[in-house]
Parts: C-alpha cells; structure tokens; sequence
C-alpha cells in the first residue's frame, strides 16, 4: 500500500518543485546555510501539498484516467489503490505541509495556501477552458518561483518570472500535443478540453512561445539590472546552453514523442540534463567567479 501511495505522489513530478530554488541562486545566497536550509525545508513542504493534490485530482479525474492508454495504470484509475484509504493519508499529510510551510515562513504559507486554491480552480473551471488550461500551469510555476524567494525574503528579477512562465507555457503545449498524437480519436473522450485543440495550432503555439522564452532569457542576460544584481556583466555566455535546450527539448518533443510526458522526458534525456548542469555551473562561475578583464569586450 505504501509503495501504490508513494506512486500516487508522483515523487519524479517533485522535479518541477526545484524552482524553488532560483531565489536562492539569483540572489547570491546559495552558499549560505541558513538559506539553503530554509528553501529546502520550503521545497519538501512544497512538495508534499504539490503531490496531495495530485492525490485529489486522480481521484477526481479517475474514471477519464481508466480510458488513458498510460494513466490507466496509476493506482486509483486501476483501482489497486483503496480510494479511502488515499484520501485518508492525504488528510494527514497536506495539514501537517500546511503547518510546517507556516512555521518556516508566514508569507511563503499564504503563498502555498493561495497555490492549492488555485490548483483547485484550475481543477474545477480552468483546466476545461482552452488555453487558460495551460496558462494556468505556468501561473503555478511562477507562484513556485516566488514561493522560494519568499521563504528567503528576496526579491525574484520579473525577467525570470517571464522566461519561467513561457518555458512552462512551451511544455504545457507540448504536453497537449502529446496527449493528442497518442489518443488520437479517443482525445477528446479522455479530455473534453483536448476536442478544443490541434496539431497544427498546437505547433504554431510552440514555435511562438520557444521564440518568447529564447528573446525574454537573451534580453534577462544583457539587461545593466542583472548586471547590477549579479555582479556580472557576463551572463550572455550562457546563452548558447539554453539555446541548444530549447532546440533538444524539440527534438524530444517532435522526434522522440515524449512531449506528452514532459518530466519524464527531461529526467530520461541525458542531453538534457547535461546541458543544465553546465548552465547551473556556468551562471555560478560567473557570478561568483572574477573574470573582469579575462572576458573580452567586443
């Protein structure tokens, strides 16, 4: 039973809750503990509110999750897992990530707080208007990023809270283009909202919102205000990493056929993950490296 739980909280989705710790990084606080802790701390609790409503909306979701050739297999769309029994641990754990949230900070509580409302509209209305349905998942990446900056007490830069909603947006579309490729004619009986969408409106979206994350992250790099926070007028190095995981998450998307399963797709993907371990490496040699005069001035 507890490992049918532990696979209802879908621990790999736990990787979009990292986030959080964008705050941390940008403000030039990774190194210290007491921050580092705090927005580990606010990362579990994060974590576990995220995964209790997944818990309530395969519950509410479980009878189109039975006709889905994938979600079909999880534990309360199968019916391996006692629908009481789920809800009944879930009512144990979201108070106690309520709590501790509260503890480790009042401002990052009412955030979670107002993240787990939202996620119960979007559950309830906005998952069933087109276009809104994916907007809002961004929303909820962004209301991540500024959860971890709250915990800290930092303020976040606007120009990643933009690039952090279009790549959302980039992979939330990629998603619904997934869903349709693989369902096919049974789309719509799986999710009503898919009946609203096409491939090829799907793919003019994609080509927009990659084109948006590109220039919003190229213009972050060259503004004088990250220069002036970071402490680096060099940031436009990194560049070429993001471009190239732009262009693989296409590949990912449009030749592998992974696109209906993003976090799957980047956590199997080596280039991927690769590409952002150096751009992590890079953004922190820069910002905390000194290569005045070692960086040529064009």
């Amino acid at each position: 039973m507890l490992i049918l739980y532990l696979r209802l909280m879908r621990l790999p989705q736990w990787i979009k809750n990292l986030i959080l710790f964008a705050g941390l990084i940008f403000s030039k606080k990774v190194f210290e503990l007491d921050a580092l802790g705090k927005v580990s701390l606010a990362f579990f609790f994060f974590s576990l509110v995220a995964s209790s409503q997944y818990v309530f909306n395969d519950f509410l979701d479980r009878e189109e999750d039975a006709k889905h050739p994938e979600k079909k297999h999880r534990p309360i769309a199968s019916g391996e897992l006692d629908v009481g029994i789920a809800l009944a641990i879930t009512g144990i754990i979201l108070p106690f990530a309520l709590i501790g949230s509260y503890l480790l900070s009042v401002p990052f509580f009412f955030l979670t707080i107002f993240y787990l409302g939202f996620n119960i509209i979007y559950s309830k209305v906005l998952k069933h208007i087109v276009i809104l349905d994916v907007m809002s998942i961004s929303i909820g990446f962004v209301l991540r990023a500024i959860a971890g900056a709250l915990v800290i007490g930092v303020q976040f830069s606007n120009w990643l809270l933009l690039c952090t909603f279009m790549l959302a947006l980039f992979w939330g579309f990629s998603k619904r283009r997934g869903e349709i490729s693989i369902l096919k004619d049974q789309a719509g009986k799986h999710r009503k909202i898919l009946q609203e969408y096409s491939i090829e409106f799907l793919d003019l979206m994609m080509a927009i919102v990659a084109t948006l994350t590109l220039v919003s992250y190229v213009m972050y790099t060259v503004s004088p205000t990250t220069a002036k926070s970071l402490g680096t007028e060099h940031m436009v190095y990194t560049v070429p990493i993001v471009v190239y995981a732009i262009f693989r998450s296409l590949y990912i998307i449009y030749i592998k056929n992974m696109g209906h399963d993003p976090t799957r797709a980047i956590l199997t993907d080596k280039a991927v993950l690769v590409s952002g371990v150096l751009w992590l490496l890079l953004v922190l040699s820069l910002m905390f490296g000194n290569f005045s005069g070692l960086v040529p001035v064009l």
